[in-house]
């Protein structure tokens, strides 16, 4: 019976998942029409808001009149209503009901508090889970066992004074469903809602590598996953003589009470652990994930745009095995999701928002509706959101790659306050992510993750590059490996190169960093609060935090 409800759930929503689909394609026959009355539908509705009223909403019939009357946004502008809201007053906003506040990964310190309503969650539930799960169902057929799977999120809310949850959209969804969590997924309760810092990465694997069947594994975004993969390289041994014995090595950081709880859930799997090891004494040089779990299907998780390389480490340990590249999404939308297995271009979501969009390459800031969108164009993204956010501006700069009927493929580029510009020359996250790994094939470097850093103090100023490698690279070659970069920025930015030549930018430098630095750098975060869902790969040192971090750990041997 307990190996019956997670098929049974996974059914449901998949056969949730296929009529979504179906209404899905309906939509994107007519999106710009179904987009541009989603936008007066909302102001409708929200007309009678202190914002609404603000702006003259009851006054707006038009694209045309909302452009005019209503101007962009930033999340500053709503800072006053949010904490009003928090404090218990309604209608500022929007009339729908707040159901939980969304937590960014900014300032542990004062990290925003985006308000969610029941629609943006029901939607999240609805594309996120139901359509996923049924694009994933149709690619893969009886290949897909709907067994338990490992899932890496975890939820950390906190109590705001309404009595409202805060913390990751993400982890909303897990929670959702948190009295079918041990039959649906590997790891227990008190890993999935850890309340101290524990080492999560055992947690998770000490469960998962009993499960032979295991059916597929599931995470936020693709770093977690590749963690996990790295931890389990350097780690099995520690695990299957766990496996082995039935017990919790002593030197894991787990809370004696919450270790007591774990300890209750296991036994000694002498067969299992002999099973594992045989395969692991194989080591890691061809797919171990199929080797272990002959039965997972695929991995659920966003790993496209600035996670790449660890979608491209993580191959190395599942050979054959798919990835479904989930969504494009933040915390105050859903906005696009794949709808084909593998693919990592997004549909744009007719129902979810109203978008406009700023060419990059104009001088003003005059938005475009998706009908108007060119393919192969870079367009800043607007939003207006289901939760009471109008026109505004996310920061997020996506690509138009193509169309599914009549609505616009895309691709995230990069994040305008993610650009680096010392001289005016404005590289962007995509011209640095293709330097690093074109100097990474140049050398043979095997690399694990990357960051750049605008050197002001020196003048000119400079671009330090800052890599880890998954092996040290000869310190003798230095200053051939400083130029082949300085090669590779110049053609990604040409920008850079000429100014290097004119000593408008001092050349660039090189810092490669210690074994694990990245990984280090996110359990750092965790430890200080961030939910392991929302952080993302450090490609600006942009912080002091950041910035002491990361010299710190300079290989100077």
């Amino acid at each position: 019976m307990i190996k019956l409800i997670p098929k049974m759930v996974y059914s449901l929503n998949i056969k949730k998942g296929y009529k979504k689909i179906e209404n899905f394609d309906h939509l994107t026959e007519n999106a710009p029409e179904i987009n541009k009355q989603l936008m007066l539908d909302m102001l409708k509705k929200n007309a009678d808001t202190e914002y609404g009223k603000r702006y003259h909403f009851d006054q707006i019939k038009t694209i045309e009149d909302y452009k005019e009357m209503v101007p962009f946004s930033i999340y500053d502008d709503y800072a006053p209503y949010i904490e009003r809201m928090i404090a218990g007053e309604t209608d500022l906003l929007t009339t729908d009901k707040i159901v939980h506040y969304a937590l960014t990964s900014g300032s542990v310190d004062n990290p925003k508090k985006i308000p969610v309503s029941e629609q943006t969650v029901d939607l999240y539930r609805e594309y996120a889970t139901q359509f996923s799960f049924a694009i994933i169902a149709r690619a893969l057929g009886k290949k897909w066992q709907r067994g338990r799977g490992l899932n890496l999120m975890e939820v950390k809310f906190e109590t705001l004074p309404n009595g409202l949850f805060a913390g990751s959209i993400s982890g909303r969804g897990v929670y959702s469903i948190k009295d079918l969590l041990f039959l649906m997924f590997t790891s227990p309760k008190e890993i999935v809602f850890p309340r101290e810092i524990m080492d999560t990465k055992y947690a998770h694997l000490r469960f998962a590598l009993e499960e032979r069947s295991l059916s597929y594994i599931a995470s936020a975004f693709m770093t977690a996953v590749s963690d996990l993969m790295k931890y389990l390289e350097i780690n099995w041994e520690l695990l299957v003589d766990d496996i082995e014995k039935g017990t919790i090595h002593p030197d894991i950081k787990i809370p004696d009470d919450i270790k007591a709880e774990l300890q209750k859930q296991i036994k000694p799997n002498p067969k299992r652990a002999a099973e594992l090891r045989s395969e692991f004494e194989k080591g890691f040089e061809t797919p171990i994930v199929p080797r272990i779990w002959p039965e997972l299907a695929f991995v659920h998780a966003i790993g496209s745009g600035g996670f790449s390389v660890y979608t491209d480490k993580m191959r190395h340990y599942l050979g054959a095995i798919p990835i479904y590249f989930s969504v494009y999404a933040a915390s105050e939308s859903i906005m696009a999701i794949c709808n084909e297995m593998e693919s990592q271009e997004f549909v744009l979501i007719p129902d979810s928002a109203f978008y406009e969009f700023i060419p990059v390459d104009q001088e003003g800031e005059e938005t475009l509706t998706m009908e108007q969108l060119e393919t192969g164009k870079d367009y800043e993204i607007v939003l207006t959101n289901t939760s009471g956010f109008y026109r505004y501006r996310i920061k997020d700069v996506v690509r138009v790659v193509g169309w599914y009927k009549k609505c616009p493929k895309i691709q995230f580029v990069y994040r305008l306050n993610q650009m680096v510009s010392i001289a005016g020359e404005k590289t962007t996250e995509e011209c640095i992510s293709w330097a690093v790994k074109e100097f990474a094939k140049a050398t043979d470097c095997e690399l694990v993750d990357y960051s750049v850093y605008a050197d002001v103090a020196v003048s000119p100023g400079r671009y330090v590059i800052f890599i880890e490698a998954e092996k040290r690279l000869a310190r003798e070659k230095y200053q051939e490996y400083r130029q082949i970069m300085e090669e590779k920025l110049g053609t990604a930015n040409p920008s850079i190169g000429s100014k290097v030549k004119s000593g408008v930018l001092s050349p660039s430098e090189i810092s490669f960093v210690q074994e694990e630095t990245y990984a280090l750098y996110r359990d750092l975060m965790i430890m200080r609060g961030i939910s392991g869902n929302q952080l993302k790969p450090v490609r600006v040192i942009d912080t002091l935090v950041k910035e002491n971090f990361f010299f710190a750990l300079v290989d100077k041997e």
